[in-house]
Formats: structure tokens, C-alpha cells, sequence
């Protein structure tokens, strides 16, 4: 008995290495091995014809079908495709011997040539190619990652290979290491010496307990964390937000660097962040990963916005009905 237990552990941890290495690696890959349109067309299908990513897909499929009214079916489709663009940028880029963009993806705005700046990002879309921009502007980067343990992969040694080699992409093309929660001093010290710092803004409290403050989003009473506009206001550098646009129709994408934000005041920049995502987000809902963080980030969010906005007392003036 003791022995069958082992060939049947065995046998499902080979099923998950072979999921995860045809997944991960081998679809995406074999995009980036052949001429775009084929390429696309491929990932396309797969989008339509597989169920890759459902484990994570399809619950923020269902609960972004459900805030919008739309169709799950479609959405998980889309989120699959935008999935595939993503990891098969990694292979698109590893193939490529200078930090020249691939022709189907394009760069509206510039990078500042004036200094150090926080580069902002959203959990939304695809980001892998962003730091061949700082490149083709002439600049390094650091990039500031979630932190990582072997131990958080017990079992998915493909997964923890394949984040590996991501982060040493990145490193690669953005000529700087990363830095990991909670090292934010080498952050600090990047600002000082002139190179941007690249993170991700829309955090909810569950992932980033500490420093959430209220702004809206989605209609919603929701929060962002404070710490990147508190990074940018210490080294008194603007945060310069930035995301991609889809052409899925083409195949083509557009990295969008948008105007500089002022990190002095912290409420008015992370209100700015939130419209900006707000818009990203209407405009192609299945390029957002956090959908199912909706309702508890909604939740954990509502004691900030109590504080920020309390009850009127009794004895306090009606504030007056708009027309």
C-alpha cells in the first residue's frame, strides 16, 4: 500500500510538471519561435481551444462577469489571451539580442531625460517589455518584486524556475538587480544615484496591510497603498505611470508612459493613480488581475474611508441635496 501511495504521488507530481512546464513554457514559447502573425494566431487559438490558467482564470473571470454584467465565457477567454501575451513575452524578449521592441508592440510618450523617477505600474495587462524602454531612452532601472522563497514553491519547481528566469530577463535588459520586499533602502539609494525604480501600485490592504489610504475606484470606496508616492516624495521625484493598450484584433499592443504625477501631495497622487486605472480598466476589463479581490478589498477599505469621512453628528448641518 505504502508503495502504490508513492507511484501515485509521484505520477500526479510529473502531471503537475508537465502542466506547468506546457503552460508556462512550451505554448507561449512556440509563439516567440515563429513569425508574429502565426504566432498570435497560435496563442489565439489556444485562448479559445484550451484551458490553460483556469486555476487562477476562472475565478477572477466569474467575479468580473459579475461587477460588469458581462459574459464570463468571453472575459476567461480574453484574460487566457492576455496570460499567453504575457508569458510569451518573456521568450520574445530572451530571443532577442538588443533591447529593440518586437514590431508589434509599440511606445506612446518618453520616459524624463531629467533625473530619477518612480515608474508606476498596475496589476493590468502586459509589463515585460517595459524595460526595454528605459533602454531604447538611454536609462537603467530597478524593479522592486514581491518577496520570494523557495519554500512558497513546495512541489511547482517549474513555477519557482520559471519566475527565476522572468526576474533575471528583467535584470538583464534593464541593466540593474532587483529588489525585494522589504529592502526598500536600495531603492532609496537607486533614486539617489539617478536610476528610476519600477513597482506596481494597485495593492490591496490583504497583500499590503501597512499604509492604505482611501481613494475611489470602480464607483467604489477602495485604497492604494501609500508607499510608492512616499518613496518618490522622499527623494522629491515625480512617480511617471504607465500601461498597455490592446489591439487584439492585430495582435498589436501599445506601452502607454503617461504624463509625470507630483508625489508632494500623497492623497492627490494615489487618487491619480485610481483614475488612471479606473480608465484602463473600464476600457478592457480582462486586462486586470485583481478582480477577485473586489469584495474584500472593498471591505477592508471601508474603516479608511469612515475615518477619512465621518458620520455627521447629531446637531451637525444637513449637507445640502444636489439638483
Amino acid at each position: 500500500m505504502q508503495i502504490m501511495a508513492i507511484f501515485h504521488s509521484a505520477r500526479a507530481f510529473a502531471r503537475n510538471q508537465l502542466r506547468d512546464a506546457w503552460s508556462l513554457v512550451v505554448a507561449p514559447g512556440i509563439a516567440a519561435l515563429v513569425p508574429w502573425r502565426l504566432g498570435y494566431g497560435w496563442l489565439r487559438w489556444l485562448s479559445r481551444h484550451s484551458r490553460l490558467y483556469d486555476e487562477a482564470l476562472l475565478p477572477t473571470a466569474r467575479a468580473a462577469a459579475a461587477f460588469l454584467g458581462a459574459d464570463e465565457a468571453a472575459l476567461a477567454q480574453q484574460m487566457r489571451l492576455v496570460a499567453l501575451l504575457d508569458h510569451c513575452d518573456l521568450y520574445l524578449s530572451l530571443l532577442r539580442r538588443s533591447f529593440r521592441l518586437p514590431w508589434h508592440v509599440r511606445v506612446e510618450g518618453e520616459w524624463p531625460r531629467d533625473g530619477a523617477y518612480v515608474a508606476t505600474g498596475f496589476h493590468y495587462g502586459t509589463g515585460h517589455f517595459i524595460f526595454s524602454t528605459f533602454r531604447a531612452a538611454g536609462q537603467t532601472s530597478t524593479a522592486l518584486y514581491a518577496k520570494r522563497a523557495r519554500a512558497d514553491y513546495r512541489g511547482a519547481p517549474v513555477r519557482y524556475w520559471y519566475g527565476g528566469l522572468r526576474i533575471g530577463d528583467v535584470e538583464r535588459v534593464s541593466g540593474q538587480p532587483g529588489v525585494f520586499r522589504p529592502h526598500i533602502r536600495k531603492l532609496l539609494d537607486a533614486l539617489r544615484d539617478g536610476v528610476p525604480v519600477t513597482a506596481l501600485a494597485d495593492i490591496p490592504p490583504r497583500l499590503a496591510e501597512q499604509g492604505q489610504r482611501p481613494v475611489r475606484l470602480l464607483d467604489r470606496p477602495m485604497s492604494l497603498p501609500e508607499g510608492l508616492v512616499k518613496l518618490a516624495r522622499s527623494r522629491n521625484v515625480p512617480l511617471v505611470p504607465f500601461w498597455t493598450e490592446f489591439d487584439l484584433d492585430q495582435g498589436t499592443r501599445t506601452l502607454v508612459i503617461g504624463e509625470p504625477i507630483d508625489s508632494g501631495d500623497v492623497d492627490a497622487a494615489l487618487q491619480i493613480l485610481a483614475r488612471i486605472l479606473d480608465e484602463r480598466i473600464r476600457a478592457f476589463p480582462a486586462a486586470w488581475m485583481f478582480w477577485a479581490e473586489l469584495p474584500r478589498w472593498v471591505e477592508d477599505a471601508h474603516a479608511l474611508h469612515v475615518a477619512a469621512d465621518p458620520p455627521a453628528q447629531a446637531g451637525d448641518a444637513a449637507p445640502a441635496q444636489a439638483l
